[in-house]
């Protein structure tokens, strides 16, 4: 609860004076330099800290812009960096009615097996082995 009033303070003295974020939103340029605090604030809801900006800007998502020491950032910066942190899900349908969700990056595009096939492909395997082994002793 001390937070939540906390942040309410910290928004009410970075808004100016009867404006709501949306009409801030609006009359702000898209490259108009916002500081990483008021981007957070009016980018996000405050749901996200300058800190975490900083980090995305470590892992060369976002663009930041340093004037005196200062951290800034335009809109057309965070829009940049929304589209390349994007990570959309893609669903494939499995021959028996099950969806599969696979995301960019991710190690192996092979659909998951149930515990009965994965059993299925061990005997199987086990039965080639066996009957090489029984091949070799009657040549033998």
């Amino acid at each position: 609860m001390h937070c939540a009033k906390h942040a309410e303070a910290n928004n009410a003295m970075l808004r100016p004076a009867g404006r709501s974020i949306d009409e801030e939103r609006a009359v702000l340029d898209e490259n108009e330099p916002v500081t990483l605090r008021e981007a957070c604030r009016l980018f996000f809801g405050n749901r996200i800290s300058p800190s975490a900006l900083r980090t995305e800007a470590a892992k060369g998502n976002l663009v930041i812009t340093q004037i005196a020491r200062k951290d800034f950032v335009t809109r057309r910066d965070i829009e940049e960096m929304k589209q390349r942190c994007r990570r959309p899900a893609k669903t494939t349908l499995l021959d028996d009615n099950r969806v599969q969700k696979t995301y960019p990056g991710a190690a192996t595009l092979e659909p998951p097996l149930s515990s009965q096939e994965i059993l299925r492909i061990r005997l199987q395997k086990r039965m080639k082995e066996d009957d090489k082994s029984a091949s070799r002793r009657g040549r033998a």
